[in-house]
């Protein structure tokens, strides 16, 4: 499966489960992306997620900026989709 299509699963599955907003999944996130996935540590995930939250906009970022360091800017845009698109 392309990397692309599992961002994009991922974060489709936790927005079903985002009831509260995108940090009510946060530890769920932090499981996927960490500990499953490998495609990050704990340092880069603590960061990233304060860089998203420094800036102003919805809390939606924090999905955003962890698809964008996954796979760049193809990986932004399908972590952004997966968050939106299946709420």
């Amino acid at each position: 499966m392309s990397l692309l299509l599992q961002i994009l699963l991922a974060f489709g599955t936790l927005s079903l489960l985002a009831i509260g907003g995108a940090n009510a999944v946060l530890p769920e996130m932090h499981r996927l992306l960490v500990e499953v996935h490998g495609w990050m540590d704990d340092a880069t995930f603590s960061q990233l997620f304060a860089l998203a939250q420094a800036a102003p906009g919805p809390n939606i970022l924090a999905a955003s900026v962890m698809g964008w360091h996954i796979a760049g800017p193809a990986g932004l845009v399908a972590a952004t989709i997966g968050m939106l698109l299946p709420a």
